[in-house]
């Protein structure tokens, strides 16, 4: 019933390797029984970055994630698919990247009576959160959150409403990722795709 597996850390010029691993000679730490204690101890460490081992598997890396989140405790990905991101992160040049900024708050200034009316209208018309908020992996395998409106309803036995139809026929759901081109999360036009933590557990997985 512990809240972690057993895991292996190793810390390194001020960075945090976390990865899977059984009983092993290096000093026991007891196991954290929630989320809170491990949020605490994360801030309280005085490691810049977290990098996470894929082997982990896919419920321990967004635990992780989660708690790295709450911490301000950037986190990384590491391992067999660290040198892919690698090079996609050098592919990744400074001028681009000022080039999908200065187009994404142009079109977020455009656009934005549409994101502000769509949220009024999820807001209004169902209980659940308005933005739908799921990790994911790109430059440098870094995790990030990729935001959308969310498309989903409260009860998954419920039809699918008109302003949920209208959202994915018209790709508005997707108008929040503006926000990750702002930040560098993403690029506007980019051969490279962000991977989800299942998909980066999978790729490992096969090698």
């Amino acid at each position: 019933n512990n809240y972690l597996p057993h895991c292996i850390l190793k810390c390194r010029q001020g960075q945090l390797f976390v990865s899977l691993g059984s009983q092993s000679k290096q000093p026991y730490i007891s196991a954290f029984e929630t989320e809170q204690q491990l949020v605490e101890c994360l801030k309280q460490s005085p490691v810049r970055l977290v990098r996470l081992h894929p082997t982990l598997g896919e419920a321990t890396l967004k635990l992780w994630a989660d708690a790295c989140e709450q911490a301000n405790k950037p986190v990384f990905l590491w391992g067999t698919l660290q040198k892919k991101f690698q090079k996609q992160s050098q592919l990744s040049l400074q001028p681009k990247q000022w080039m999908d900024s200065i187009a994404a708050f142009l079109l977020l200034l455009l656009l934005c009576p549409i994101i502000l009316a769509t949220a009024i209208l999820i807001y209004f018309y169902s209980p659940a959160p308005i933005f739908h908020r799921q990790w994911y992996i790109g430059t440098r395998g870094k995790f990030f959150r990729l935001l959308k409106f969310r498309t989903t309803v409260a009860n998954n036995d419920s039809p699918t409403t008109p302003l949920i139809r209208w959202m994915c026929k018209y790709k508005v759901d997707k108008l929040p990722q503006l926000l990750n081109v702002l930040r560098g999360d993403i690029s506007l036009k980019d051969s490279f795709r962000p991977l989800t933590i299942s998909e980066a557990v999978r790729l490992s997985s096969e090698g």
